[in-house]
């Protein structure tokens, strides 16, 4: 009987003393692997913080916790895939792998964004920046994850050429419309420029990119449709 007195005694001892080691040990873990240094190569469409939001909930995941527990292949949008890199025990490296988004098509108050295939990738009520507006394509009705069905599937690649061609001279285009025998004109800010054909438009938006600074603060139309090098041969007509 006193034997097990006392294994009743060293049990009520031992039992609180092992709790609260593994407590301790838990909340050791939480601090010493709770990650302060997260870094992000390849997203340009989302911030930093939007993008610990999507993957991990919070600003500060806990590098175990997610290693063991967390979902690795969420789907977001715009985002083809990620990769988390655990650096031990505080830091994570995620490479982020963007859609390739070109255009976005207004239907029915949703904003239909395409990818360089015509293939439409999200629906979303946000406007994202870098990303136009694409106008005067002729479609009976859109599918998520579905192509576009617009008749000539060449004006993908015009409208891949057009975005590229944005992004390399740093042209904030707000709208792109092609009218029925698919020439270009676009809208940035309050100037319309007529841009015409879409082939071999490089010289045109190089020209344009010169004149931005000129027209930055201007009302009006800009035409481009016949310039051959010269600047005479670019017409603006300034609207009141």
């Amino acid at each position: 009987m006193k034997r097990q007195k006392n294994n009743n005694r060293v049990i009520k001892i031992v039992v609180p003393v092992i709790i609260c080691l593994v407590a301790a040990l838990v909340v050791a873990g939480y601090f010493l692997f709770r990650v302060n240094n997260i870094s992000y190569e390849g997203n340009r469409h989302y911030s930093d913080e939007e993008m610990n939001n999507y993957i991990f909930g919070t600003d500060t995941p806990n590098a175990v916790v997610y290693n063991i527990f967390g979902k690795k292949n969420k789907q977001i949008p715009f985002i083809q895939k990620y990769e988390v890199e655990t650096i031990w025990p505080d830091k994570m490296n995620v490479t982020i792998y963007e859609k390739a988004v070109v255009g976005y098509i207004n239907y029915m108050g949703c904003n239909m964004y395409f990818d360089k295939d015509g293939i439409v990738v999200e629906s979303s009520s946000k406007l994202y920046s870098g990303v136009p507006q694409i106008e005067g394509l002729k479609f009976t009705s859109i599918v998520l994850g579905s192509k576009l069905d617009v008749g000539d599937d060449s004006v993908f690649s015009d409208i891949l050429e057009l975005t590229q061609a944005f992004e390399k001279y740093n042209l904030d285009i707000d709208k792109v419309y092609f009218d029925s025998s698919y020439n270009v004109t676009l809208y940035m800010n309050e100037v319309k420029i007529i841009l015409g054909n879409a082939a071999d438009i490089t010289d045109r938006l190089y020209a344009l990119k010169r004149m931005e600074n000129k027209i930055a603060n201007l009302k009006g139309t800009l035409y481009l449709s016949d310039y051959n090098g010269s600047e005479s041969s670019v017409i603006f007509k300034k609207e009141n």
